[in-house]
């Protein structure tokens, strides 16, 4: 029995960690995990392949997803909402901008005008 257990608890670690791709979750406001955001960043500055996903929470219950990944060149990204694929675009860059809100945005896209800013929240 004890063996049986133990394999099982094994099996879950082990598919859980073949998908695992750290999640920063915003929902309305309240953002979870904002470190692994700040380590995709630090990963991006100092050119190292790195991959997140960004979820949010719509008010009325929407699941949107941004998936970034970064190659040590380019940020490829793609917008899903409720499991369906909404566009991708590539950026050169993830600038962290700290004034009276702290700001990250991706800069030097194709396809999108100008900046696409990703999260916004006051700097405390």
């Amino acid at each position: 029995m004890k063996v049986l257990l133990i394999f099982l608890i094994v099996l879950g670690i082990v598919g859980c960690s073949s998908n695992n791709i750290e999640e920063v979750i915003n929902k309305h406001n309240d953002i979870e995990n904002l470190e692994g955001l700040n380590r995709f960043a630090e990963n991006v500055q100092n050119q190292k392949e790195a991959k997140i996903n960004y979820v949010q929470y719509g008010i009325e219950g929407q699941h949107g997803v941004t998936t970034l990944s970064f190659n040590g060149n380019d940020i490829h990204v793609s917008n899903s909402v409720d499991g369906k694929f909404i566009e991708k675009y590539n950026c050169r860059k993830l600038a962290v901008k700290t004034e009276e809100l702290k700001k990250y945005i991706l800069t030097k896209c194709t396809n999108v005008d100008g900046d696409y800013e990703l999260l916004s929240f006051p700097n405390k």
